[in-house]
C-alpha cells in the first residue's frame, strides 16, 4: 500500500495526466481531423493513382525527415527539461539552438541529395516516372519540416503543450488544408497539392522558431551557449534508431506496395490505412502526459503507484478507442466510400488494420515503460527486430494478396511488438496495465451492437446506410459503460476534467 504522502501525490499525478490528455487530446481531435479532410480532398480531386503517388512521396519524405532529425526531438525535452530545473541558462540555450540548426542544416543537405537522385528513386527502384517530380517538390520542404517538428518538442521542455498543439495540430494541418483548397479551385492537382505542404510548413516552422523566442527570450540574448553535444547526440541518437524502427513498423507497408504495386494500390491502402489510424487519437494524447509521470516514479522506485497509474491510464485509453474502432470494423465499405468509390475496395485493409489499432491501444503506453526507466536499448532492440520482421513479413505477403498481404505483415508485427513489451515489463517489474475492470468496455460494446442491430433490425427504416447510425451505436456505448459505473481513479479524471472545461 502506498503512504499517505505517496497517494496524495499519486492522485495529484492522475490529475496532471487527465487535465493534460484534455488539451492534448482536444489537439489531437482537431489534427486528426484535418488531417482526415486532406486526405478525402486529395483522394477526390486528385483521383485514385496520383493520389497514390503523393502518398508514397509523402512516406519517403516521412523515412528521410526522421534521419535529418537525428533523433533530436527526444535529447531536446530529455536534457532540456534537466537544464530548465537547473536553471542553467546556458546549457539550455545550447540544447535549445542544437535541436533547431542540426534538423536545419541536415535538411538541406537530405534536400539536395533527394533532388538529384530523385530520377534514380522514381525509375529504377519503383518504376514510377512521374514520381520522381514529385519526390523534387517534397524534398524542398525538408529543412523547414524537420525543424518544425524537432521544434514543437522544445515546448514540453517549459511544460507548454498548448504551444504545441497549436502549432502541430492546428496551425499547420488547417494553413495546409486552406492553401490546398485555394491551389484546387485555381485547377492545380498533384503539384499544387505537393506546394500546399511546402508553404505550410515553411510558416509553421517560422511560428516554431517565434514561439520558443517568446518562452525563451534567451536564446537571442548575450548568455554564451555551452553545447553539451557529447551528452546530447549519443543519447539522441540512441532513440532515433528507435523512432526510426517504429516508422519502418508503420510506413514500410506503403513502400513496399510501391516498389511491388501500382499508384492504385498505394493510395487506397494509404485511404485504409490513415483512417484506420485515426484510432490511435487516445493513445497518442495521453501517452506522452504519462512520460514525466513514468520517469518520476521509477526514479523513486515507486513501481506500485506506477502500475496503478499505468492501469488506469491504458484503461482509459481502451475505453475511447474500442467505439471508434468498432464503427471502422462494422462500416467499413460506408468509410471507405466517402474517398470515393474507387478506394471501397480496400475494406478488408480498413478491418484488419483497425483490429491491429485496437490492440495496440489495448496495451497503453507500455513501450514507454521501458524506454522512460531506462529500458531504452531493450525497447531499441524489440523496435528493431520488430521493424525487419514487418520488412520481411511485407516482401513475403504482398507479392501473394497485394494490400491485403500489407496490412496482415503490419497487423502482425504491431501484435508481436506489445505481446514483447507486455512480456519485458512483467519480467523487469512485474507490472501489467491490466485490472477487472477492464471487461467493463468490451461488455458495452458488446450490448451496444446488440441493441444497436435490434434497433435497426426492429424500428430503423430501410434505405441505405446513414451516418447518423454511427452517432446512435456510439450513445448506446457509452450509456452501457456508465450503468457499469466507475473506479476511484475514473472519478478523480471526471473531477479533472470537469475543472478543466469550466476553466474553459
Amino acid at each position: 500500500m502506498s503512504n499517505p504522502k505517496h497517494q496524495a501525490r499519486l492522485d495529484k499525478l492522475i490529475k496532471e495526466i487527465a487535465r493534460g490528455g484534455i488539451v492534448s487530446l482536444g489537439g489531437q481531435i482537431c489534427f486528426k481531423g484535418l488531417a482526415f479532410i486532406t486526405h478525402i480532398l486529395l483522394a477526390r480531386f486528385l483521383g485514385v493513382a496520383s493520389y497514390g503517388l503523393y502518398a508514397l512521396g509523402f512516406t519517403i519524405l516521412i523515412f528521410i525527415q526522421r534521419f535529418s532529425s537525428l533523433g533530436l526531438q527526444n535529447g531536446v525535452v530529455r536534457f532540456g527539461a534537466i537544464y530548465l530545473a537547473e536553471e542553467d541558462k546556458a546549457r539550455l540555450k545550447g540544447t535549445l539552438l542544437s535541436s533547431l540548426l542540426i534538423p536545419l542544416s541536415l535538411g538541406l543537405v537530405f534536400c539536395i541529395i533527394i533532388f538529384y537522385f530523385s530520377d534514380f528513386i522514381a525509375t529504377e527502384i519503383f518504376n514510377k516516372p512521374a514520381l520522381a517530380f514529385v519526390l523534387k517538390l517534397f524534398a524542398i520542404s525538408l529543412p523547414f519540416y524537420s525543424l518544425m517538428m524537432v521544434g514543437v518538442n522544445s515546448f514540453r521542455v517549459f511544460r507548454k503543450m498548448e504551444y504545441e498543439v497549436l502549432t502541430l495540430n492546428i496551425f499547420h494541418p488547417f494553413l495546409n488544408i486552406f492553401i490546398l483548397a485555394a491551389i484546387f479551385l485555381l485547377g492545380y492537382r498533384l503539384i499544387g497539392a505537393v506546394l500546399a505542404f511546402i508553404i505550410s510548413s515553411l510558416l509553421s516552422a517560422i511560428l516554431v522558431i517565434y514561439l520558443i523566442y517568446r518562452i525563451f527570450p534567451e536564446i537571442v540574448s548575450n548568455i554564451k551557449a555551452k553545447y553539451e553535444l557529447k551528452k546530447l547526440l549519443p543519447y539522441s541518437l540512441t532513440m532515433l534508431l528507435l523512432g526510426f524502427s517504429y516508422i519502418l513498423l508503420l510506413s514500410i507497408d506503403r513502400v513496399m506496395i510501391g516498389f511491388f504495386g501500382s499508384e492504385v494500390d498505394v493510395g487506397i491502402y494509404n485511404a485504409a490505412a490513415m483512417t484506420a489510424s485515426q484510432a490511435s487519437i487516445f493513445l497518442g494524447s495521453f501517452a506522452p502526459i504519462f512520460l514525466p509521470s513514468i520517469a518520476e516514479l521509477s526514479n523513486k522506485n515507486q513501481f506500485h503507484n506506477l502500475e496503478i497509474l499505468l492501469k488506469a491510464v491504458t484503461k482509459w485509453i481502451f475505453i475511447f478507442t474500442l467505439p471508434l474502432s468498432m464503427i471502422f470494423i462494422l462500416f467499413p465499405k460506408e468509410i471507405m466510400g466517402i474517398f470515393g468509390p474507387d478506394f471501397i475496395d480496400g475494406w478488408a485493409v480498413l478491418v484488419l488494420l483497425s483490429v491491429a489499432q485496437l490492440l495496440n491501444a489495448s496495451t497503453g503506453p507500455i513501450g514507454s515503460i521501458l524506454t522512460m526507466s531506462g529500458r531504452q536499448k531493450v525497447e531499441l532492440i524489440n523496435s528493431i527486430f520488430l521493424g525487419v520482421s514487418n520488412a520481411v513479413l511485407n516482401i513475403f505477403l504482398i507479392q501473394r494478396y497485394g494490400v491485403l498481404g500489407a496490412a496482415i505483415a503490419t497487423g502482425l508485427s504491431l501484435i508481436l511488438v506489445n505481446i514483447a513489451r507486455l512480456l519485458e515489463v512483467y519480467f523487469f517489474y512485474r507490472m501489467h496495465p491490466y485490472r477487472y475492470s477492464y471487461s467493463k468496455p468490451i461488455i458495452a460494446a458488446l450490448g451496444a451492437i446488440a441493441l444497436y442491430s435490434l434497433i435497426d433490425f426492429v424500428i430503423a427504416p430501410k434505405g441505405g446506410f446513414r451516418f447518423s447510425e454511427l452517432a446512435i451505436l456510439g450513445i448506446i456505448y457509452f450509456l452501457i459503460l456508465i450503468l457499469l459505473g466507475t473506479d476511484e481513479e475514473d472519478n478523480i479524471v471526471l473531477q479533472a476534467v470537469k475543472k478543466k472545461i469550466a476553466r474553459a
